[in-house]
């Protein structure tokens, strides 16, 4: 079934920072184009790599990212093959600073939709700057809130890109919006992402609503919150679960069940009913909770939780999620052929339609689409 961007060509010349974007955008059934240098994209340097295919076909994060899109290798120098490919483009993706870029307006046709994403977007002192994602973790300052107290701020999520793909989201939405405002008004909009700014959007300590309002500095808080008692990370038998209590119900019903498995009579007094105590005397309330959760594993606190109304999550690991009988009862894990023919499990669409339009076509080869777009 066609999805519902069959017929857009969108272009996308960017490596990491908008790869997010133009997946779901070819999952939707655009005609997306990835241009590549002769040695190839970015992306397809980008480890792991699946043993026993060669590079450059061999990156995992490329033939996850790149699904559903076409391969157009492209010399630099070639500007005639260059135009030939935007001048047909309802959308363009770019991520070149603006004094590395080759493309000027004059290249563009008029009617294309072009979507930058840059470290600090297009205007201001660092306009011009490289960036990287630590870099825009740090520019936003989450990498500050990052990690304990008494230790260096740490990379959130080690490899993982969560700010490339946070700034990509960020470029979907721009360009959605651009395409209906050009089907409203017939004109192309610009459209401008700042890594930095997208980043920051996210930020719950150093965004608008924790920080910018009272100005109040806040320390590294590890792996638990002082927003209440018990928040954050609890060790169990088998990993460790999240606890998220700050309502009155949630509190009653979590000290009634400390208090049921340790013999605890001291946690259901009505004094720390009230969250603000329990925040001031952290460290005990953490001991008392400690003691009921190493009694059992991440599975048996959820569903207990569930069961009594309490906020608790198991921090799965990769072999926990990829054994979720949840995801598997909802078909979330899909599976895509590699350069080998070697089937893979991956992640489905992010959403979820009435309609089977959710394009799950392996990533192209290397210039696999060159002569189609350029003979």
């Amino acid at each position: 079934m066609s999805g519902p961007y069959s017929g857009l060509r969108v272009v996308d010349t960017t490596g990491l920072a908008g790869a997010y974007a133009t997946r779901l955008l070819a999952g939707m059934g655009a005609d997306v184009i990835r241009l590549e240098p002769p040695e190839g994209s970015p992306l397809r340097r980008l480890g792991p790599f699946a043993e026993g295919i060669e590079p450059p076909e061999n990156s995992l994060w490329w033939s996850y990212l790149a699904m559903g899109s076409q391969s157009v290798v492209i010399d630099p120098e070639d500007t005639e093959s260059l135009t030939k490919i935007l001048t047909e483009a309802d959308v363009l993706f770019e991520d070149r600073l603006p004094n590395a870029s080759k493309l000027s307006t004059q290249d563009i046709n008029p009617k294309t939709i072009r979507t930058r994403i840059l470290p600090f977007g297009l205007t201001g002192p660092k306009r011009d700057w490289r960036s990287s994602n630590l870099i825009a973790w740090a520019a936003s300052g989450i990498l500050y809130t990052t990690g304990f107290t008494d230790r260096a701020p740490v990379a959130p999520a080690a490899p993982v890109q969560l700010a490339y793909h946070a700034s990509a989201a960020s470029a979907l939405v721009g360009t959605l919006l651009a395409l209906r405002s050009r089907r409203l008004t017939g004109l192309a909009q610009e459209v401008e992402i700042s890594m930095q700014e997208a980043a920051l959007s996210i930020a719950p300590e150093t965004g608008v609503p924790m920080f910018m309002d009272d100005r109040v500095h806040r320390e590294r808080s590890g792996n638990r919150r002082d927003l209440g008692r018990p928040f954050g990370l609890y060790p169990c038998q088998d990993g460790f679960v999240s606890i998220i209590v700050l309502m009155p119900r949630h509190w009653v019903a979590m000290s009634q069940w400390v208090a049921e498995a340790t013999d605890n009579e001291s946690i259901v007094e009505e004094v720390f009913v009230d969250n603000a105590v329990r925040v001031e005397a952290r460290d005990l309330i953490d001991d008392w909770v400690e003691e009921l959760t190493q009694q059992h594993t991440r599975l048996e606190l959820f569903e207990e939780g569930q069961r009594r109304g309490i906020p608790i999550t198991p921090v799965n690991t990769i072999e926990a999620l990829v054994e979720d009988p949840h995801l598997q009862a909802a078909d979330f894990w899909q599976t895509t052929s590699l350069q080998d023919g070697t089937e893979t499990r991956i992640p489905g669409a992010p959403f979820r339609s009435s309609s089977a339009w959710w394009s799950m076509a392996p990533a192209p080869r290397l210039g696999q689409h060159t002569d189609h777009y350029l003979s």
